[in-house]
């Protein structure tokens, strides 16, 4: 068998008493294998695409996010746009640091959409995560002397950043799971909000460790934090262990609504499954898979999640006035449930089914009952 060569930054699975690989990567390992697997053409990654919209709208999702938008990656979802192969409405974040271009030269997508598609803003990576230990803490992680993960750039980097999408007055979207990580961005803005008043609403991706006080700090200059909340199920027992009492205050969403920030969640998928139901699930009851309750007052109720994945998500893409609630001139946006999660016990929130998903009045998913 070939020798699997390791590079820095890579983590592979393994068949337990073994060196057998068994398909897991990890962060930069799954990155790198990625980039090797074969190429499809732009027509046929425009059909899979088509398929993996019905995903969305089963889980009752119509308006979606490109987290990190590349020139390929740009040049599929404009050909899907001008085809008429998008169903549902895909907002596109640029990668910043080597794909600004994209931006600059495509002005119609821009802040609105055409036959579906929108460029949203740029989007920066400031950190890796907890689970991998590459996220970026102000404190060791748990069993280290002095490591506590990295940064992705430097503070002038970030604060160029910043500079650069107020002068363009375009959002900014952040991911940052380590509380330094989050400091950098925080400071990044405190450093230019004299300087301009634009309501560009950046988002703090993932927002995992960010702290009580730090909280306080970004609803100051407005900055909103969209927590990766199902982290608490899928990875809250690794969150003890590298973590340690920090990760009972992970994803601090309760905090959030309590000190009057507007807040959202979402899956990073394909990390996890789009299921917001789940992620609703998982803010009411925090709940790691070993069943540890991962702060009991940290526990959000229903209504606040609801408006999480709702009306805090459409004003996050400046969208509240045509989704996000059933009001007359909105768009009709609907879906209809099995149950109503006001009302059924709460860890069971995540059995609840989508019945039918209505984008803008027409039907587009219904549940094929066995």
């Amino acid at each position: 068998m070939k020798q699997l060569q390791i590079r820095k930054g890579e983590k592979y699975g393994r068949i337990e008493n073994s060196e057998e690989p068994n398909g897991y990567l990890e962060e930069t390992a799954f990155i790198n294998s990625a980039k090797q697997t074969e190429q499809f053409s732009i027509e046929e990654n425009a059909k899979q695409l088509k398929k993996a919209q019905k995903i969305y709208f089963q889980n009752g999702i119509t308006t979606v996010q490109d987290g990190l938008t590349k020139k390929g990656e740009f040049e599929l979802l404009k050909y899907a746009a001008k085809n008429q192969m998008l169903d549902l409405d895909v907002i596109s974040y640029i990668e910043m640091m080597n794909n600004k271009q994209i931006l600059q030269e495509n002005p119609e997508y821009v802040k609105q959409y055409q036959n579906r598609l929108k460029i949203g803003g740029y989007k920066i990576v400031l950190d890796g995560s907890p689970q991998g230990k590459t996220a970026w803490l102000s404190k060791p992680y748990e069993g280290e002397k002095q490591y506590r993960g990295y940064p992705t750039h430097t503070n002038q980097e970030v604060e160029r950043f910043v500079a650069e999408a107020l002068k363009e007055d375009v959002q900014l979207l952040a991911h940052c799971n380590g509380d330094q990580a989050s400091e950098q961005l925080i400071e990044a803005f405190e450093k230019e909000e004299k300087q301009f008043s634009n309501d560009i609403r950046p988002v703090m991706i993932h927002s995992q460790t960010v702290t009580h006080k730090q909280l306080e700090h970004m609803k100051k200059i407005k900055i909103i934090p969209s927590f990766f909340i199902a982290h608490i199920y899928y990875w809250g027992d690794i969150h003890i262990k590298n973590l340690g009492k920090r990760a009972y205050h992970i994803s601090p969403a309760k905090y959030a609504r309590n000190h009057g920030l507007i807040y959202t969640f979402h899956q990073d998928t394909p990390v996890i499954m789009p299921n917001m139901l789940e992620t609703i699930w998982c803010a009411v009851n925090r709940i790691t898979k070993q069943g540890v309750v991962l702060g009991e007052d940290e526990k959000l109720d229903v209504y606040d999640s609801l408006k999480a994945v709702t009306i805090y998500s459409a004003y996050q893409y400046f969208e509240e006035n045509e989704k996000g609630s059933i009001k007359e001139g909105k768009l009709a946006d609907l879906i209809i449930l099995d149950k109503n999660p006001l009302k059924i016990e709460k860890s069971k929130i995540n059995q609840i089914k989508v019945l039918q998903t209505i984008k803008e009045g027409k039907v587009v998913f219904t549940i094929q009952e066995k």
